[in-house]
C-alpha cells in the first residue's frame, strides 16, 4: 500500500552532513547494484564518489545535495546541478533511496520535487546517466516522463565503465 507523500521534502545537505552522505550510500549501492556491478567494482565506485573531499568537490562545482525526508526520516539522498547553459540544462547525479523506501512513490515525488527546483533555477531540461541494466530504475525514470537520448560507456579507472543510458525529459 502506497503511502501518502505529502510529507516528501528535500532538505539541503549541509557540510557536516556528507559522512551521511556516504553511510547511506553504503546502505543503498550494495543492495541497489548486486545484481549489475562486481563487489570491486562497487567499493571502487563508493570510495571514488562518496567521499567527504569528492562531495565537497562536487559543492564545489555547484552540485546541490538534497536528503529525501519522508516526514522527519530520511529516506535517500539526490544530487543535483548545471550541466550546460545553452540550452539550459541541469543534471540529476545522484538519487538514492533506502531498500525500504522503494516502491512507495518516494522517488517519483522527490522527482517532482527535484524538476520544481530545476525549473525555478532557470533549466528546461533534466537530464540523467542510468546504469543499461538497471531495469527497475530504466522503468521508473520512463514513468516519470525521462526517454533515452544516448548510450555511453564511461571510463572512470582501474579497468571499470560505466555502462550507461543518458536520459532526459523536458520541464
Amino acid at each position: 500500500m502506497k503511502k501518502d507523500l505529502i510529507y516528501i521534502t528535500l532538505r539541503p545537505v549541509s557540510k557536516t552532513e556528507y559522512g551521511k552522505v556516504r553511510e547511506l550510500a553504503e546502505i543503498i549501492w550494495p543492495e541497489c547494484y548486486k545484481d549489475i556491478l562486481s563487489p570491486e567494482q562497487i567499493d571502487y565506485m563508493l570510495k571514488m564518489m562518496y567521499s567527504e573531499d569528492a562531495i565537497a568537490d562536487d559543492v564545489a562545482e555547484k552540485i546541490r545535495y538534497r536528503f529525501i525526508m519522508d516526514d522527519t526520516e530520511i529516506a535517500g539522498f539526490l544530487a543535483w546541478g548545471p550541466l550546460i547553459p545553452d540550452p539550459p540544462v541541469a543534471k540529476l547525479h545522484k538519487l538514492y533511496l533506502l531498500p525500504e523506501k522503494q516502491n512507495q512513490g518516494v522517488g517519483s515525488r522527490a522527482l517532482e520535487l527535484v524538476k520544481q527546483q530545476i525549473k525555478e533555477a532557470g533549466y528546461g531540461y533534466l537530464r540523467l546517466n542510468v546504469n543499461r541494466h538497471n531495469a527497475k530504475a530504466i522503468k521508473s525514470y520512463k514513468n516519470n516522463g525521462f526517454e533515452t537520448i544516448q548510450t555511453v560507456n564511461n571510463d572512470i579507472g582501474s579497468g571499470y565503465f560505466m555502462n550507461d543510458y543518458v536520459m532526459e525529459t523536458g520541464l
